[in-house]
Protein backbone atom coordinates (compact mmCIF):
# COMPACT_ATOMS: atom_id res chain seq x y z
CA UNK A 1 0.00 0.00 0.00
CA UNK A 2 2.57 2.58 1.02
CA UNK A 3 4.52 1.59 -2.18
CA UNK A 4 2.00 2.52 -4.63
CA UNK A 5 1.19 5.82 -2.48
CA UNK A 6 4.72 6.77 -3.24
CA UNK A 7 4.04 5.93 -6.96
CA UNK A 8 0.84 7.92 -7.36
CA UNK A 9 2.64 11.00 -5.47
CA UNK A 10 5.40 10.91 -7.61
CA UNK A 11 3.71 10.33 -10.73
CA UNK A 12 0.95 13.59 -9.54
CA UNK A 13 4.58 15.50 -9.32
CA UNK A 14 6.12 15.09 -12.97
CA UNK A 15 2.85 15.14 -14.65
CA UNK A 16 1.76 18.51 -12.92
CA UNK A 17 4.89 20.31 -14.29
CA UNK A 18 4.40 19.62 -17.99
CA UNK A 19 7.21 16.48 -17.56
CA UNK A 20 6.13 15.26 -20.98
CA UNK A 21 8.81 17.38 -23.29
CA UNK A 22 11.40 17.43 -20.67
CA UNK A 23 11.57 13.64 -20.34
CA UNK A 24 11.06 12.87 -23.54
CA UNK A 25 14.14 14.90 -24.40
CA UNK A 26 16.06 13.08 -21.60
CA UNK A 27 14.88 9.85 -23.22
CA UNK A 28 16.78 10.85 -26.51
CA UNK A 29 19.41 12.13 -25.37
CA UNK A 30 20.41 8.85 -22.98
CA UNK A 31 21.15 6.81 -26.02
CA UNK A 32 22.90 9.05 -28.25
CA UNK A 33 25.77 6.84 -28.58
CA UNK A 34 23.61 3.95 -29.57
CA UNK A 35 22.77 4.95 -32.74
CA UNK A 36 25.56 3.15 -34.72
CA UNK A 37 24.66 -0.41 -33.12
CA UNK A 38 24.81 -3.50 -35.33
CA UNK A 39 24.12 -6.81 -34.44
CA UNK A 40 27.52 -8.26 -35.53
CA UNK A 41 28.35 -10.29 -32.09
CA UNK A 42 29.43 -13.78 -33.60
CA UNK A 43 28.62 -15.60 -30.54
CA UNK A 44 25.15 -14.20 -30.05
CA UNK A 45 24.66 -14.93 -33.83
CA UNK A 46 25.94 -18.58 -33.43
CA UNK A 47 23.27 -18.94 -30.20
CA UNK A 48 20.25 -17.80 -32.41
CA UNK A 49 21.26 -19.84 -35.42
CA UNK A 50 21.62 -22.87 -33.08
CA UNK A 51 18.68 -22.51 -31.27
CA UNK A 52 16.57 -21.99 -34.87
CA UNK A 53 18.31 -25.22 -35.94
CA UNK A 54 16.91 -26.90 -32.17
CA UNK A 55 13.61 -25.53 -32.76
CA UNK A 56 13.25 -26.93 -36.54
CA UNK A 57 14.77 -30.48 -35.28
CA UNK A 58 11.83 -30.24 -32.65
CA UNK A 59 9.22 -29.67 -35.80
CA UNK A 60 11.20 -33.31 -37.31
CA UNK A 61 10.51 -34.95 -34.18
CA UNK A 62 14.28 -34.90 -33.64
CA UNK A 63 14.31 -34.49 -29.97
CA UNK A 64 17.95 -35.97 -29.70
CA UNK A 65 19.34 -33.18 -32.67
CA UNK A 66 17.38 -30.63 -30.69
CA UNK A 67 19.36 -31.27 -27.72
CA UNK A 68 22.48 -31.46 -28.99
CA UNK A 69 21.67 -28.04 -30.84
CA UNK A 70 20.88 -26.44 -27.40
CA UNK A 71 23.27 -27.63 -25.46
CA UNK A 72 25.77 -26.61 -28.68
CA UNK A 73 24.11 -22.56 -28.16
CA UNK A 74 24.06 -22.45 -24.40
CA UNK A 75 27.72 -22.53 -24.42
CA UNK A 76 27.60 -19.05 -26.63
CA UNK A 77 25.69 -16.87 -24.21
CA UNK A 78 26.20 -15.63 -20.78
CA UNK A 79 22.43 -16.80 -19.70
CA UNK A 80 20.70 -18.38 -22.39
CA UNK A 81 16.45 -16.76 -22.67
CA UNK A 82 14.29 -19.18 -20.36
CA UNK A 83 12.39 -20.33 -22.88
CA UNK A 84 15.39 -21.70 -24.57
CA UNK A 85 15.74 -23.66 -21.47
CA UNK A 86 12.28 -25.00 -21.04
CA UNK A 87 12.39 -26.21 -24.52
CA UNK A 88 15.94 -28.26 -23.66
CA UNK A 89 14.14 -29.68 -20.76
CA UNK A 90 11.65 -31.07 -23.08
CA UNK A 91 13.86 -32.21 -25.70
CA UNK A 92 15.99 -33.77 -23.36
CA UNK A 93 12.92 -35.80 -21.39
CA UNK A 94 11.57 -36.74 -25.07
CA UNK A 95 14.91 -37.84 -25.95
CA UNK A 96 15.99 -39.33 -22.35
CA UNK A 97 18.60 -37.14 -21.90
CA UNK A 98 18.22 -37.07 -18.74
CA UNK A 99 21.31 -35.88 -17.06
CA UNK A 100 20.82 -32.45 -19.11
CA UNK A 101 17.12 -32.30 -18.68
CA UNK A 102 18.08 -32.05 -15.10
CA UNK A 103 20.47 -29.42 -15.47
CA UNK A 104 18.05 -27.46 -17.50
CA UNK A 105 15.20 -27.87 -14.97
CA UNK A 106 17.63 -27.00 -11.84
CA UNK A 107 18.81 -23.86 -14.35
CA UNK A 108 14.86 -22.79 -14.88
CA UNK A 109 13.94 -23.63 -10.90
CA UNK A 110 16.88 -21.18 -10.02
CA UNK A 111 16.29 -18.33 -11.83
CA UNK A 112 12.34 -18.23 -11.33
CA UNK A 113 10.23 -16.79 -8.82
CA UNK A 114 7.27 -18.71 -9.80
CA UNK A 115 6.96 -22.37 -10.65
CA UNK A 116 3.67 -22.92 -10.74
CA UNK A 117 3.52 -23.15 -14.95
CA UNK A 118 6.86 -25.34 -14.66
CA UNK A 119 5.49 -27.73 -12.27
CA UNK A 120 2.07 -28.21 -13.93
CA UNK A 121 4.20 -29.43 -17.01
CA UNK A 122 6.50 -31.93 -15.99
CA UNK A 123 5.33 -33.23 -12.39
CA UNK A 124 3.39 -36.32 -13.10
CA UNK A 125 4.03 -36.22 -16.69
CA UNK A 126 7.51 -36.54 -16.88
CA UNK A 127 9.10 -36.62 -13.32
CA UNK A 128 7.68 -37.37 -9.83
CA UNK A 129 7.11 -35.27 -6.93
CA UNK A 130 10.22 -36.61 -5.03
CA UNK A 131 12.42 -35.54 -8.11
CA UNK A 132 10.86 -32.14 -8.17
CA UNK A 133 11.60 -31.96 -4.46
CA UNK A 134 14.94 -32.82 -4.95
CA UNK A 135 15.69 -29.76 -6.75
CA UNK A 136 14.04 -27.46 -4.60
CA UNK A 137 15.98 -28.67 -1.93
CA UNK A 138 19.12 -27.74 -4.33
CA UNK A 139 17.64 -24.17 -5.44
CA UNK A 140 19.87 -20.88 -5.31
CA UNK A 141 18.65 -17.78 -6.64
CA UNK A 142 20.92 -16.75 -9.80
CA UNK A 143 19.15 -13.36 -10.00
CA UNK A 144 19.48 -9.69 -8.29
CA UNK A 145 16.30 -10.44 -6.07
CA UNK A 146 16.34 -6.58 -5.46
CA UNK A 147 16.26 -5.68 -9.00
CA UNK A 148 13.96 -8.04 -9.80
CA UNK A 149 11.91 -6.83 -7.59
CA UNK A 150 12.03 -3.24 -9.10
CA UNK A 151 10.97 -4.06 -12.39
CA UNK A 152 7.77 -5.19 -10.58
CA UNK A 153 7.13 -2.03 -9.24
CA UNK A 154 7.74 -0.81 -12.61
CA UNK A 155 5.02 -2.48 -14.11
CA UNK A 156 2.86 -1.55 -11.60
CA UNK A 157 3.56 1.82 -12.10
CA UNK A 158 2.86 1.39 -16.11
CA UNK A 159 -0.59 -0.31 -14.81
CA UNK A 160 -1.44 2.55 -12.73
CA UNK A 161 -4.66 4.31 -14.05
CA UNK A 162 -4.93 2.26 -17.33
CA UNK A 163 -7.48 2.15 -18.98
CA UNK A 164 -8.74 5.49 -17.65
CA UNK A 165 -6.99 7.14 -20.62
CA UNK A 166 -9.58 9.74 -21.18
CA UNK A 167 -9.09 11.21 -17.58
CA UNK A 168 -5.44 10.23 -16.81
CA UNK A 169 -3.94 10.42 -19.92
CA UNK A 170 -1.36 12.97 -18.79
CA UNK A 171 -0.31 10.66 -15.44
CA UNK A 172 -0.59 7.31 -17.67
CA UNK A 173 2.12 9.19 -20.18
CA UNK A 174 4.35 10.20 -17.02
CA UNK A 175 4.73 7.02 -15.80
CA UNK A 176 5.72 5.57 -18.92
CA UNK A 177 8.65 8.61 -18.75
CA UNK A 178 9.31 7.95 -15.89
CA UNK A 179 9.83 3.67 -16.26
CA UNK A 180 11.35 4.40 -19.48
CA UNK A 181 14.12 6.67 -18.02
CA UNK A 182 14.35 4.25 -15.50
CA UNK A 183 15.50 1.21 -18.02
CA UNK A 184 17.82 4.15 -20.10
CA UNK A 185 19.58 4.75 -16.81
CA UNK A 186 19.84 1.29 -15.40
CA UNK A 187 21.03 0.19 -19.35
CA UNK A 188 24.10 2.72 -18.88
CA UNK A 189 24.82 1.23 -15.66
CA UNK A 190 24.26 -2.41 -16.04
CA UNK A 191 23.54 -3.51 -19.72
CA UNK A 192 20.10 -3.81 -20.86
CA UNK A 193 18.33 -5.44 -18.21
CA UNK A 194 17.51 -9.12 -18.94
CA UNK A 195 17.16 -12.45 -17.93
CA UNK A 196 20.83 -12.20 -16.75
CA UNK A 197 19.98 -10.05 -13.72
CA UNK A 198 16.04 -10.45 -13.58
CA UNK A 199 16.01 -14.59 -13.91
CA UNK A 200 12.71 -16.02 -15.66
CA UNK A 201 9.08 -15.09 -15.24
CA UNK A 202 6.58 -17.48 -14.80
CA UNK A 203 5.78 -17.87 -18.75
CA UNK A 204 9.16 -17.85 -19.58
CA UNK A 205 8.89 -15.44 -22.17
CA UNK A 206 10.14 -11.78 -21.84
CA UNK A 207 10.21 -9.66 -18.78
CA UNK A 208 8.07 -7.16 -16.46
CA UNK A 209 9.33 -4.20 -18.35
CA UNK A 210 8.29 -5.07 -21.78
CA UNK A 211 5.01 -3.53 -20.97
CA UNK A 212 6.95 -0.12 -21.10
CA UNK A 213 8.46 -1.12 -24.09
CA UNK A 214 5.25 -2.37 -25.51
CA UNK A 215 3.46 1.59 -24.74
CA UNK A 216 6.46 3.60 -26.00
CA UNK A 217 6.53 2.07 -29.33
CA UNK A 218 2.65 1.99 -29.73
CA UNK A 219 2.79 5.69 -28.27
CA UNK A 220 5.83 6.51 -31.36
CA UNK A 221 3.69 4.98 -34.03
CA UNK A 222 1.62 8.42 -33.78
CA UNK A 223 4.15 10.97 -32.07
CA UNK A 224 7.58 10.81 -33.33
CA UNK A 225 8.74 12.92 -30.95
CA UNK A 226 8.79 9.64 -28.71
CA UNK A 227 11.99 7.90 -28.42
CA UNK A 228 12.51 5.30 -31.16
CA UNK A 229 13.53 1.84 -29.35
CA UNK A 230 15.21 0.55 -32.66
CA UNK A 231 19.20 1.36 -31.17
CA UNK A 232 18.13 0.70 -27.54
CA UNK A 233 16.90 -3.05 -28.74
CA UNK A 234 19.10 -3.36 -31.40
CA UNK A 235 21.78 -3.44 -28.81
CA UNK A 236 20.55 -5.17 -26.54
CA UNK A 237 19.95 -8.01 -28.97
CA UNK A 238 23.56 -8.06 -29.98
CA UNK A 239 24.21 -8.70 -26.11
CA UNK A 240 21.98 -11.35 -25.73
CA UNK A 241 20.15 -9.60 -23.69
CA UNK A 242 16.56 -9.05 -26.03
CA UNK A 243 14.90 -11.41 -27.86
CA UNK A 244 14.91 -11.04 -31.36
CA UNK A 245 11.57 -11.26 -32.31
CA UNK A 246 10.10 -8.74 -29.22
CA UNK A 247 12.46 -6.43 -31.13
CA UNK A 248 10.84 -7.15 -34.50
CA UNK A 249 7.30 -6.64 -32.88
CA UNK A 250 7.74 -3.47 -31.41
CA UNK A 251 9.59 -1.89 -34.33
CA UNK A 252 6.48 -2.72 -36.15
CA UNK A 253 4.64 -1.58 -33.80
CA UNK A 254 6.64 2.28 -33.80
CA UNK A 255 5.16 2.02 -37.27
CA UNK A 256 8.34 4.43 -38.99
CA UNK A 257 7.85 4.59 -42.63
CA UNK A 258 11.51 3.92 -42.85
CA UNK A 259 10.86 0.61 -41.19
CA UNK A 260 8.26 -0.79 -42.88
CA UNK A 261 10.38 -3.72 -43.03
CA UNK A 262 9.61 -5.11 -39.82
CA UNK A 263 7.54 -8.12 -40.50
CA UNK A 264 6.44 -10.38 -37.62
CA UNK A 265 4.50 -12.45 -40.52
CA UNK A 266 1.49 -13.64 -37.94
CA UNK A 267 -0.53 -16.31 -38.48
CA UNK A 268 -4.22 -17.48 -38.60
CA UNK A 269 -6.38 -19.96 -38.24
CA UNK A 270 -10.32 -19.98 -38.92
CA UNK A 271 -12.55 -22.61 -37.21
CA UNK A 272 -16.33 -23.57 -37.23
CA UNK A 273 -17.65 -26.78 -35.60
CA UNK A 274 -19.23 -27.59 -39.13
CA UNK A 275 -16.16 -27.31 -41.64
CA UNK A 276 -13.55 -29.86 -42.17
CA UNK A 277 -10.39 -30.81 -40.36
CA UNK A 278 -8.63 -29.94 -43.08
CA UNK A 279 -10.03 -26.14 -42.89
CA UNK A 280 -9.80 -25.73 -39.25
CA UNK A 281 -6.26 -26.98 -39.04
CA UNK A 282 -4.95 -24.93 -41.59
CA UNK A 283 -2.68 -21.90 -41.40
CA UNK A 284 -2.86 -19.28 -43.03
CA UNK A 285 0.01 -17.04 -44.15
CA UNK A 286 0.48 -12.93 -45.10
CA UNK A 287 0.66 -13.01 -48.58
CA UNK A 288 4.03 -10.77 -49.26
CA UNK A 289 4.95 -10.14 -52.84
CA UNK A 290 8.68 -11.50 -53.11
CA UNK A 291 10.08 -8.41 -53.13
CA UNK A 292 8.72 -7.70 -49.70
CA UNK A 293 9.21 -11.49 -48.57
CA UNK A 294 13.10 -10.91 -49.30
CA UNK A 295 13.29 -7.39 -47.55
CA UNK A 296 11.60 -8.68 -44.89
CA UNK A 297 13.89 -11.56 -44.44
CA UNK A 298 17.01 -9.79 -44.75
CA UNK A 299 15.83 -7.94 -42.07
CA UNK A 300 15.27 -10.49 -39.77
CA UNK A 301 18.47 -12.06 -40.61
CA UNK A 302 20.01 -8.73 -39.34
CA UNK A 303 18.51 -8.82 -36.36
CA UNK A 304 18.81 -12.58 -35.53
CA UNK A 305 15.48 -13.28 -35.67
CA UNK A 306 13.77 -16.47 -37.56
CA UNK A 307 13.26 -16.44 -41.66
CA UNK A 308 9.59 -16.86 -42.65
CA UNK A 309 9.55 -19.94 -44.40
CA UNK A 310 11.08 -21.33 -40.66
CA UNK A 311 8.35 -19.47 -38.99
CA UNK A 312 5.92 -21.16 -40.83
CA UNK A 313 6.81 -24.42 -40.36
CA UNK A 314 7.13 -23.71 -36.60
CA UNK A 315 3.24 -22.46 -36.34
CA UNK A 316 2.71 -25.33 -38.45
CA UNK A 317 4.07 -27.30 -35.49
CA UNK A 318 2.44 -25.67 -32.69
CA UNK A 319 -0.94 -26.13 -33.90
CA UNK A 320 -0.59 -30.24 -34.54
CA UNK A 321 1.61 -30.83 -31.01
CA UNK A 322 0.14 -31.56 -27.35
CA UNK A 323 3.69 -30.84 -26.34
CA UNK A 324 3.83 -27.59 -24.84
CA UNK A 325 6.86 -26.53 -26.64
CA UNK A 326 7.47 -22.62 -26.96
CA UNK A 327 8.70 -20.76 -30.35
CA UNK A 328 8.48 -16.73 -29.88
CA UNK A 329 8.40 -16.42 -33.25
CA UNK A 330 5.04 -17.62 -33.47
CA UNK A 331 2.17 -15.57 -33.00
CA UNK A 332 -0.77 -17.23 -34.37
CA UNK A 333 -4.28 -15.77 -34.19
CA UNK A 334 -7.35 -18.65 -33.64
CA UNK A 335 -10.36 -16.97 -34.45
CA UNK A 336 -13.64 -19.58 -33.59
CA UNK A 337 -16.71 -18.24 -35.91
CA UNK A 338 -20.24 -17.95 -34.61
CA UNK A 339 -21.35 -21.69 -33.80
CA UNK A 340 -25.12 -20.18 -35.25
CA UNK A 341 -23.63 -19.62 -39.08
CA UNK A 342 -24.89 -22.70 -41.20
CA UNK A 343 -22.69 -24.58 -43.10
CA UNK A 344 -22.75 -22.30 -46.37
CA UNK A 345 -22.62 -19.26 -43.64
CA UNK A 346 -19.48 -20.82 -42.41
CA UNK A 347 -17.46 -22.02 -45.64
CA UNK A 348 -18.76 -18.17 -47.45
CA UNK A 349 -16.99 -16.57 -43.88
CA UNK A 350 -14.27 -18.88 -43.87
CA UNK A 351 -13.29 -17.54 -47.84
CA UNK A 352 -13.82 -14.01 -47.12
CA UNK A 353 -10.85 -14.11 -44.35
CA UNK A 354 -8.62 -15.94 -45.93
CA UNK A 355 -9.12 -14.46 -49.18
CA UNK A 356 -5.98 -11.73 -48.67
CA UNK A 357 -3.94 -14.87 -47.42
CA UNK A 358 -1.81 -17.74 -48.63
CA UNK A 359 -2.51 -21.00 -47.09
CA UNK A 360 0.61 -23.11 -45.55
CA UNK A 361 1.84 -25.76 -47.63
CA UNK A 362 4.31 -28.42 -45.98
CA UNK A 363 7.55 -28.42 -48.76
Amino acid sequence: MRITIIIVILTIQVSCKKGNETNIKSENSTITELTKCNCNNEAITKYHILTNKAEIAICDGDFDRASKNYSLAFREIKKPFGHDVYNAALSNQLSKNLDERNLNLQLLINNSEDLSMLKSIFVNTYIDENLWNSFIEKRTTEYDSRLRNEFKSIWERDQLFRPMYDTHGDTIQANRIINMNRILSITDSLGFPSQIELGFRKSLRGQNHDVVLVHTSQRRSSDKDIIDLEPILCKAVNEGRFDPEQAIAYLQFQNDKDKRNFEVYSTWQYRHPLLPDSLNDQIWLVNLNREKYERANEIRKKWNADQLDDIAIKADFISRSNIPFIFTSVMTFIENMPTDLTPEEALKRYKMKTSDKKPFKEK
